[in-house]
């Protein structure tokens, strides 16, 4: 069906009270072409005047046609009746959740109420037996106030919900009133794809259930046993072959925590809300010895958050039980890929007056977000907090116990102390990051244990052992945290390293760099944990 317009749907195309001999030309001809006029043979104003008039008089003003080629405001009118269509429908949406609020508010009282009976009759029957059964009393209130709280949560939970939603349902309702009646045609059309994606949103939108069944009640015990009496709980239990999980297509990282999401269902595909589920609820994942931080947490839509960290790649089995039934499908695998290094963002670096970062060729972060940079060309290191205001500069070029010569790695030994490679000064000092002051002094020139030559990298692993990487000694040294050579690797025999520029922990292996012409890490199997790679090879690995 073609949109009817009329002169208010069309700027110009009213004449607003006026004569038309006030009207400019252009006027007068906008106005005849929006009545379908083909303006031929009108060259005066008087002869435009005369057919204005005529169209007047003979009540054809009122036949208004778009006048554009393109019918951009027959296009602009129908986007108002859809728009209005749409605020419409939003309106209607909104009271229905304007009456499922109603009903959450009469599910709480009803709660409320019967709570209070149940307690009432709890009071009642204690008082027979009071000197006997406070203890059992106790424990009956609890079971009923916490019911109590939860469910009153949940519908909390819920009605805020609702009420967020018909709250932007109204804004937007507003919003788009006041833009079709205010604003501009294009500004109309320039929004219509925004508003037609929101109205769509809010359409999708369900009406949320609940239950509003009485779901407890207190029955009095015989006196006899000298027990007050017992609550039931009417509330359907979870059924695992109902009941899904999600999060199953997540990407899982070694080092990452990852999360499940229980959403426990009755046997009729209702949302379940057995009491304390969350304690019947189990998740059992092999290899147990690679996952940690396994938690099990109920949330408050009723749902069971399951989180874990999977500690290092490749596929996990996992099981799933409710109630002790196994969930479907049930096990399952997935697969566990190395952490994935993301960046997020820079740290922009405030310096007082007078400090400048030369060239930073190591860096550490505590736990508490300080970070200590080291600046190979200043014979320094820099302390920043976790917001990037600079807390410390601690030495400067030289010999001296807190002075380095061209130092190029950092560690933290603790969350006041770092560990700095003072590479040509050929030793490894422990520094206090709070007051600058130098704790300890590790090892001196020379190619025995405990002496260094060209220290270039560090770090202080797990099992509190500094592992020291050297350059021209050609080897990876593994100290005790009090600066006692533990072992060497790499220094001669079929391990033998060549210039080795770096090392870290990783799993239950040493992984090394075989030779500064191979592109081969080989594996030497040790008590220890390193990664050890060349210079020319960092990037590779």
């Amino acid at each position: 069906m073609e949109t009817e317009l009329t002169e208010e749907d069309i700027v110009g195309a009213s004449l607003c009270g006026r004569q038309p001999c006030s009207l400019k030309n252009d006027e007068l001809r906008f106005w005849l072409k929006c009545r379908g006029d083909s303006l031929k043979g009108l060259k005066t104003k008087a002869q435009l005047v005369k057919r204005v008039e005529e169209y007047i008089k003979s009540g054809r003003d009122k036949n208004v046609i778009d006048p554009d080629d393109d019918k951009i405001y027959t296009k602009l009118e129908e986007d108002r009746k859809h728009i209005m269509s749409n605020v419409d429908t939003i309106k209607e949406k909104a009271n229905l959740f304007r009456a499922e609020i109603r009903n959450l508010d009469k599910t709480s009282e009803d709660v409320e109420m019967i709570i209070a009976v149940a307690k009432q009759e709890v009071s009642e029957a204690a008082e027979h037996v009071i000197t006997k059964t406070r203890q059992q009393q106790k424990q009956l209130l609890e079971s009923l106030e916490m019911t109590r709280r939860k469910r009153i949560e949940r519908i909390n939970s819920a009605k805020k919900e609702l009420e967020s939603l018909v709250k932007q349902m109204n804004q937007a309702a507003e919003f788009a009133e006041n833009l079709v009646q205010r604003s501009s045609g294009f500004d109309i059309i320039q929004t219509k794809t925004t508003f037609t994606h929101k109205f769509e949103e809010f359409r999708g939108v369900e009406v949320p259930k609940h239950d509003q069944n009485t779901f407890v009640k207190f029955t009095v015990a015989s006196q006899q046993d000298l027990k007050l009496g017992f609550i039931q709980f009417t509330e359907v239990p979870a059924n695992a072959a109902k009941s899904t999980l999600e999060g199953l297509d997540q990407s899982f990282q070694a080092g990452v925590q990852a999360e499940f999401t229980l959403c426990p269902k009755t046997s009729g595909g209702e949302i379940s809300y057995q009491a304390d589920l969350k304690d019947h609820v189990e998740l059992l994942i092999e290899p147990a010895n690679d996952v940690t931080n396994v938690i099990v947490q109920e949330k408050e839509d009723g749902n069971i958050r399951l989180k874990f960290t999977p500690k290092v790649p490749g596929v996990y089995s996992a099981e799933m039980k409710i109630n002790g039934e196994k969930l479907v499908p049930s096990p399952f695998t997935f697969p566990v890929k190395e952490r994935e290094l993301v960046v997020v963002g820079e740290l922009d670096l405030k310096f007082n007056q007078g400090q400048a970062l030369q060239e930073p060729t190591g860096i550490a972060v505590n736990r508490q977000g300080d970070i200590a940079v080291v600046d190979n060309l200043g014979h320094c290191v820099f302390v920043f907090n976790k917001e990037g205001n600079c807390l410390r500069q601690i030495g400067k070029e030289g010999t001296g116990p807190g002075q380095f010569k061209y130092p190029t790695a950092v560690s933290f030994f603790n969350d006041n102390e770092i560990l700095v490679a003072d590479t040509l000064n050929h030793r490894i000092q422990l520094i206090n990051i709070q007051t600058g002051t130098v704790v300890n002094v590790f090892g001196q020139e020379g190619e025995g244990k405990g002496h260094l030559k060209i220290p270039v990298s560090l770090c202080f692993d797990e099992t509190e052992r500094i592992v020291v990487t050297e350059f021209e000694n050609q080897r990876v040294q593994v100290m005790s945290k009090e600066g006692e050579t533990i072992f060497t690797i790499g220094d001669s025999g079929p391990e033998r390293l060549s210039k080795p520029h770096s090392c870290i922990p990783y799993k239950n292996i040493f992984l090394l760099p075989k030779g500064t012409a191979s592109y081969i890490i080989q594996p030497y199997i040790k008590t220890s944990t390193l990664l050890s790679c060349d210079f020319k090879k960092i990037l590779l690995l």
